[in-house]
C-alpha cells in the first residue's frame, strides 16, 4: 500500500486539541455529535483518511494516537481505573498527507471509550464500536497480551456489529423493518442488546446463550441475540465492501512467534488465531461465528506487536509523560515500526469507488447516529443516499453562486455575447457542480438539470433585462436624431440629399453609441421612417412652396393686370382728352378760319381789321 509523508508533527499539534465528536446524553441516553469537531471535520474538503483506536478502557488507547501525533501531549493519558474517553474523540487539526500520484489527502485521528467501561451498557458499546467501524478508514483494535478466547469473547462485538448493520434495506435478515426493542432479536435493530453478552457467556462454558439484553438508550429493553440468530456471512461479505482495514495491535506482548519450529508473523498469528475450532455446542459455535465475523467483515486485517515499556509498574502508570531514555528500546523500534504501518495502511475512506472528504464523512456521521438514536438498522446504503442527495443539493446550490459569479453583468446586450457568456458561465457552474457533486450518476444527473434549469432562468432574466435596458437607451438616442432630424429638416436650403447625409451621419453616432445585432432591424426601420418622414416633410414644404410661389405670382400677375387696365384706362383718358383737345383745337382752327373768311369778306366795309383779333386772344392756339 503505497504511503504518503506528513506534515511537520510539532506544527500540527501545536495548533490541534482533542474535540468530542460523539458523546451520550446522560439524561436521555441517545448519541450526540459535537458541534464543534464537526465544523473542524466539514471543513476538511479534500480526502479524509480516519484511523480510530478502539478497545478495552485503561489499555493505552491514547498513547497510541499520540505517537501518531509524535507527542505526549495530544490525547489524554492517565492510569486510573476511571476512563479518561468517553464516547469518541477526534484531533482538531488533520495531519495532511501526501500520496504517491501527488494529491493530497489529511489523517483524522480517533480515540474511543473502552469498550467496557465500568459505567457502560453493552449496547453503550455496540453502539461506539460500530460508529468506529463506520467511520474508519482503519481500525485498530487494542488489546493486552495475545489472542486467545478471552481476547475473542471481547470482540464479540463484531458479531453484533454483523447483526445491527446493513448495506442495504432491503432484504436479508435484520433489514429496516427491524426497529428497537424487536422480539427475539431478529430484527438486529439498536434496541436488541446483549449480543455480545451471550457470546461472551456461551463461550465460557455455561451452554447457554442468554436472551437477556442491557437497556437500550431509552430504557427499551432489548432481546438477546440467540445461537440461531447467527449473521447470515453472504451479507457479512457484502458489508465488508465498506468496512475499514483491520489492525489487531497487541501490547504487552510475550509469546515466541512459533508454530511447529518456524517463526511466524505476527499476521500469521492472527490467521491462525482465526481458524475454527474443533467441537460442537452453543459456546463452540459462538466462538467460531466471532472468527468467521471477523474474517468476513475485515478481509484486509493485520496484526501487529508490542512488547512492554517499561518494567516497573509506576513508571508503566506515567508512560505517556516518559522519556524514550526510560523506555525498553524493543519496545520504541516497535513504536516506530508501528507508525508507519499504520501511516502507510490509513488510507483515504472509500464508500464503494467513492472518495470521502470531511463534509461527507460528517454527513454519514449524522446519519448513523440517527439511525442509532431511532433504533432503526443503520443502512450504510440509505445512509449514503441521504449524504449523497444533500451534498448534490448544495453542490447545485454551489453552481448556482459560481454561475452568478462567473457571469459578466456588463456584457454587451448582444444575443451572441449574451449566449456566450451563458455558456461560460454555465460551464463554472459544471465545474462547480461536479467538484462538489456525489453519489450515482441519476442522482447526480436530477440536481444538475435543477441548477441547469436555474441558471437557465437566470440568464433569461439578465437577457430580457440588458436587452430591455439596451432598446431603452437605443430609442433615447434615435428620439434625440429625430428631433435633430427635424430640425435640420426645417432649413430653407434643405434638400434630400443634404437630408440623406443628414441621416447617415446621425445613424453612424448610434451605432458607435450602441451594441448589438438587435439593433440592426430598428436602425433600418428607423432609416425607412426617416426617410418617408423626412421626405414626406420635404415634399410637403416643397409643394407649400411652389404653391406659395404661383399663389404669388397669380397675385403678381393680377396686380399687373390691375395696373395695366389702370394705365390702359388712363392712356384711354389721355386719349380721350387728347382726342377732346384736337376736337377743340380743329374746331377752333376752323373756327378762325371761318371768322378768318369772315373777316376777309367784311374788308370793305370795315378797314383796319381790329374786328379780325378779337377771336384770337379769345382761345389759344389749340383751343383751350
Amino acid at each position: 500500500m503505497a504511503q504518503g509523508n506528513s506534515e511537520p508533527r510539532e506544527r500540527t499539534v501545536q495548533q490541534g486539541r482533542p474535540l468530542q465528536l460523539v458523546q451520550q446524553d446522560e439524561t436521555t441516553g441517545e448519541w450526540k455529535l459535537g458541534e464543534e469537531a464537526m465544523a473542524a471535520l466539514t471543513r476538511i474538503k479534500a480526502p479524509i483518511a480516519v484511523i480510530s483506536v478502539c478497545g478495552r478502557a485503561r489499555t493505552g488507547k491514547s498513547y497510541i494516537l499520540n505517537q501518531l501525533l509524535g507527542t505526549s501531549a495530544g490525547f489524554e493519558v492517565a492510569a486510573s481505573y476511571r476512563p479518561c474517553t468517553k464516547g469518541l474523540w477526534m484531533w482538531s487539526q488533520p495531519i495532511r498527507r501526501t500520496a504517491l500520484d501527488g494529491s493530497n489527502y489529511y489523517l483524522v485521528l480517533l480515540d474511543t471509550e473502552g469498550i467496557d467501561a465500568y459505567n457502560q451498557t453493552t449496547q453503550d458499546g455496540v453502539s461506539l464500536f460500530s460508529l468506529a467501524v463506520l467511520l474508519s478508514s482503519l481500525f485498530v483494535f487494542n488489546q493486552m497480551g495475545g489472542i486467545d478466547e478471552a481476547a475473542l469473547d471481547r470482540l464479540a462485538l463484531v458479531t453484533e456489529l454483523t447483526r445491527r448493520i446493513r448495506v442495504r434495506s432491503s432484504g436479508g435478515p435484520g433489514g429496516s423493518g427491524a426497529g428497537r426493542g424487536s422480539s427475539g432479536g431478529s430484527g438486529g435493530g439498536w434496541g436488541a442488546g446483549g449480543g455480545g453478552d451471550a457470546a461472551t457467556n456461551g463461550a465460557a462454558g455455561n451452554g447457554k446463550a442468554k436472551g437477556k439484553g442491557d437497556k437500550g438508550p431509552k430504557g427499551d429493553k432489548g432481546a438477546g441475540a440467540r445461537a440461531d440468530e447467527a449473521p447470515v456471512l453472504e451479507d457479512v461479505s457484502a458489508l465488508a465492501e465498506f468496512t475499514p482495514s483491520f489492525m489487531w495491535l497487541l501490547r504487552d506482548f510475550y509469546y515466541d512467534l512459533e508454530a511447529d519450529g518456524v517463526r511466524q508473523s505476527p499476521r500469521d498469528y492472527l490467521e491462525t488465531a482465526l481458524m475454527p475450532t474443533a467441537g460442537k455446542g452453543p459456546a463452540v459455535e459462538a466462538k467460531n461465528m466471532i472468527r468467521e465475523s471477523i474474517k468476513a467483515l475485515f478481509p484486509d486485517r493485520d496484526c501487529a506487536t508490542l512488547v512492554r515499556p517499561v518494567s516497573d509498574e509506576a513508571a508503566l502508570r506515567a508512560l505517556g509523560s516518559l522519556p524514550q531514555e526510560q523506555l525498553r528500546p524493543e519496545f520504541v523500534q516497535g513504536v516506530e515500526r508501528l507508525t508507519a504501518t499504520l501511516h502507510a495502511r490509513a488510507q483515504p475512506k472509500r464508500l464503494g469507488t467513492q472518495l470521502l472528504t470531511g463534509p461527507l464523512l460528517a454527513g454519514l456521521a449524522v446519519a448513523y447516529v440517527k439511525a442509532i438514536n431511532t433504533g432503526a438498522v443503520p443502512t450504510i446504503a440509505s445512509a449514503w443516499h441521504s449524504v449523497a442527495e444533500a451534498e448534490c443539493r448544495a453542490a447545485c446550490y454551489a453552481a448556482e453562486d459560481a454561475y452568478r459569479d462567473a457571469f459578466n453583468p456588463n456584457t454587451p446586450p448582444d444575443e451572441q455575447a449574451l449566449s456566450e457568456e451563458h455558456a461560460r458561465a454555465l460551464a463554472a457552474a459544471d465545474r462547480a457542480f461536479k467538484e462538489r457533486a456525489v453519489g450515482d450518476p441519476g442522482l447526480q444527473a436530477r440536481f444538475a438539470q435543477r441548477y441547469v434549469a436555474a441558471c437557465g432562468l437566470a440568464f433569461e432574466a439578465v437577457r430580457e433585462r440588458r436587452l430591455a435596458a439596451a432598446a431603452e437607451a437605443l430609442e433615447r438616442q434615435l428620439q434625440e436624431l429625430a428631433s435633430q432630424l427635424h430640425a435640420e429638416a426645417r432649413g430653407a436650403d434643405m434638400d434630400f440629399a443634404r437630408i440623406a447625409a443628414s441621416v447617415e451621419a446621425g445613424i453612424s453616432g448610434v451605432v458607435r453609441s450602441t451594441v448589438g445585432t438587435a439593433r440592426w432591424p430598428r436602425l433600418l426601420n428607423f432609416c425607412h421612417a426617416q426617410y418617408a418622414a423626412l421626405g414626406c416633410d420635404l415634399a410637403e414644404r416643397q409643394a407649400a412652396a411652389a404653391a406659395f410661389e404661383a399663389q404669388r405670382r397669380e397675385l403678381e400677375g393680377r396686380a399687373q393686370a390691375a395696373e395695366f387696365d389702370r394705365l390702359r384706362r388712363d392712356n384711354e383718358d389721355l386719349q380721350a382728352k387728347l382726342a377732346a383737345a384736337t376736337r377743340r383745337a380743329d374746331e377752333a382752327v376752323a373756327a378762325r378760319e371761318a371768322l378768318a373768311l369772315s373777316g376777309a369778306a367784311g374788308k370793305g366795309g370795315r378797314k383796319g381789321g381790329g374786328w379780325d383779333d378779337e377771336p384770337r386772344r379769345a382761345v389759344g392756339c389749340f383751343g383751350f
